[in-house]
């Protein structure tokens, strides 16, 4: 019986030491884990939205949706009179599958330590996912940790040198402090609900097995369960919540702690953002606390402080402090498709209407269409002199188009319609003396030489075996042009004249087969942009399909195609083009860029490929996540760190449209307009 005395002894003493609120069994007492939480007063159960969800709800974990490293030191309750130290060590991973489409998986340690006296140690495997449909407003969470447990006792200079039951030393070892130990099994279980965008309700049992600890085979000492009941209010960037906790006592009794917490974040564009918290909590022993916090966050790091004063029970004590810190891989999945949503809008939609971009585009349209132009006329008059009238004609057409009310153009575009009539295709009858002259009458008729084309026609309808109907027709145009008859000619003054006058076409030597590719790839290209920015999707499919076949490896005819069969409502295809580009391309911030569009049509394509939901209500103003709203905020402000101007402005430009009043949005959008403005952009 000494032996259970000294255990009780020792376990009555640790009770002392770690309470709030006190209790007569000390082991695997809820201290706490992570210098966030301890600002919030450990009133997390509803919160739970990062790595700590381990510890205090594991249903949290399936809110994340990357990856995250969390590390927490504690020294807990300074300043006790008999010089004790307490430490609480945490290190923390949480890995979601899919990007947390498939839930999130969690690893943890725990370990806790009174000087060299006592010793527990918690290890963690966790898993979180979403148990409702995605398309459900009202999302439900579960989630659930299985834990061994570790503790031992012993290894003081006191453990070598008992005390027997007169209060002497034995010099001979005490058998309860020589490294006693003892190891577990455990779980916890959660549950969040999310009933509307900005509450969250939370539920959190610890314990669930209440595992023997006894360290003594014949003892019983049973964990209790605690229940924690938790709600939450949150907006962007601030956070109400509150905790009713059910602690289970080693006499069977309930410890009811209620605790009050609220948080509010100070973002900036330039330095990161500010937290600051606070927390008043109380129950029953007299349990009376307040806690505070403060926190930097910039990119994906985040430092933060805790500090807990007991004002009630103990509370001879410099309070609790603990430091974390925080580090969250890659961009969220949520930003990233709410990112990528936006994005998508300007896939096919190069700009929005009276925005800085568009000016700039609009004048770039001018720019593109004037390249269009000459780059078309360039290729109609290099199939002209190959006699190929009817692509000469195309071309002409396509050119005429865009430049509607230049009239001298409209007027070549009509000579080439009239020729390519006539004579469509005379490119295999340039080597007969018929065949020259026809060429060129018809290239001085374009020219508008209409006298010099009347005779050299009649020179070729007198060479011609027999004269066609096509020379009767074009030549009868040219008399009503000129005013006068044709030229009567025989066969052998024509055959002179074309001897004495016009050089062969045929001898005329044809581009090389790299200068035709990259003359008809020039001009195809700037009608491509030109017909993109107009939004005449058809023509985009048809002129990228041109262009890759004959340059496999155009990144812009890829990325235009894409935007096409967005804009078309065929997200395969888009998804296909899109990742065609990605291949191709090299400059970084474009494959950024593409990456968000892969990662959105992706999510597209699955929606499309799923059986047929209830319809989502629209998004209105105010009704978003608080988290989507805070997410895509921190997506602007490091698409601004990363010099992506514009996609930081459509970023602000998304968070206002979910919350118009948002005023670091507000700000943030202004500065970065200015400074577009400023650099021309």
């Amino acid at each position: 019986m000494r032996t259970r005395e000294r255990l009780i002894a020792v376990a009555a003493a640790l009770a002392a030491l770690l309470a709030p609120p006190p209790s007569s069994r000390a082991a695997y007492d809820d201290v706490g884990v992570g210098a966030r939480v301890t600002g919030l007063g450990r009133a997390y159960t509803a919160v739970a939205d990062d790595v700590y969800s381990i510890y205090y709800n594991p249903a949290g974990l399936a809110t994340l949706d990357r990856k995250e490293f969390g590390s927490t030191y504690s020294r807990l309750l300074t300043g006790l009179s008999d010089g004790s130290n307490l430490q609480n060590s945490f290190l923390g991973y949480a890995h979601p599958l899919d990007d947390g489409r498939k839930g999130t998986l969690g690893a943890a340690w725990n370990y806790f330590t009174l000087d060299s006296l006592y010793r527990e140690s918690s290890f963690f495997t966790s898993y979180g996912r979403r148990v409702t449909r995605e398309d459900r407003p009202d999302p439900i969470f579960f989630g659930a940790s299985f834990k061994l447990l570790n503790r031992s006792v012993g290894g003081t200079a006191a453990a070598a040198n008992s005390i027997d039951q007169t209060g002497q030393a034995t010099g001979r070892p005490d058998p309860v402090l020589q490294k006693s130990s003892k190891m577990n099994y455990d779980a916890d279980l959660g549950v969040l609900w999310r009933p509307r965008p900005r509450w969250t309700l939370g539920i959190s049992v610890q314990h669930a097995l209440e595992p023997n600890i006894a360290f003594a085979g014949g003892d019983s000492d049973k964990l209790g369960r605690n229940m924690k009941f938790g709600g939450a209010y949150k907006t962007p960037f601030s956070t109400l919540t509150g905790d009713l906790d059910m602690i289970s006592a080693a006499d069977r009794s309930l410890d009811k702690v209620l605790a009050v917490g609220v948080e509010k974040w100070l973002p900036t564009l330039l330095h990161g953002s500010f937290g600051v918290r606070g927390a008043l909590s109380m129950g029953t022993r007299d349990h009376r606390e307040i806690s505070t916090g403060l926190s930097y966050k910039i990119h994906r790091m985040q430092v933060d402080y805790g500090f807990a004063l007991p004002v009630g029970g103990l509370s001879s004590t410099n309070g609790s402090h603990r430091v974390g810190l925080t580090w969250r891989f890659g961009a969220p999945r949520q930003a990233d498709v709410l990112l990528g949503e936006m994005l998508l809008e300007n896939l096919s939609s190069p700009a929005q209407v009276g925005s800085p971009e568009f000016d700039k585009m609009a004048g770039e349209l001018v720019a593109y269409k004037r390249k269009a132009v000459e780059a078309l006329m360039r290729d109609a008059d290099a199939e002209a002199q190959l006699g190929r009238f009817m692509n000469a004609h195309e071309r002409s057409r396509q050119a005429a188009s865009l430049a509607p009310r230049d009239a001298v153009l409209v007027e070549v575009d009509e000579r080439y319609r009239t020729s390519a009539a006539y004579f469509p295709d005379l490119s295999g009858e340039l080597h007969r003396p018929s065949g020259a002259a026809t060429h060129d009458g018809v290239m001085k008729f374009i020219a508008g030489k209409e006298r010099d084309a009347l005779v050299a026609l009649a020179n070729g309808r007198a060479l011609a075996p027999p004269p066609t109907a096509a020379h009767d027709g074009f030549i009868r145009i040219l008399e009503a042009k000129v005013g006068a008859p044709a030229p009567a000619v025989s066969t052998e003054a024509a055959a002179a004249v074309q001897v004495a006058t016009a050089a062969p076409a045929a001898a005329a030597e044809p581009p090389s087969e790299a200068e035709a590719l990259k003359r008809v790839l020039d001009s195809t290209t700037a009608l491509l942009e030109v017909s993109f920015f107009q939004q005449e999707w058809d023509k985009v499919v048809k002129l990228a399909e041109q262009i890759l076949a004959l340059d496999a490896v155009n990144v812009t005819a890829y990325r235009r195609l894409a935007g096409a069969y967005h804009a078309m409502k065929k997200p395969a295809e888009a998804l296909k083009a899109l990742k065609a580009a990605y291949a191709l391309e090299s400059d970084s911030e474009e494959r950024s860029k593409l990456r968000s569009y892969i990662t959105t049509m992706q999510a597209l394509v699955e929606r499309q490929s799923r059986p047929a939901a209830p319809a989502k209500p629209a998004v209105r103003q105010g009704s978003a996540s608080p988290e989507d709203i805070e997410r895509l905020y921190e997506a602007g402000v490091e698409l601004y760190a990363q010099g992506r101007l514009s996609e930081a402005l459509e970023a602000f430009r998304r968070v206002l449209a979910l919350d118009a009043s948002y005023s670091p949005a507000q700000r943030a959008h202004q500065r970065v307009q200015a400074e577009m403005n400023s650099r021309g952009r």
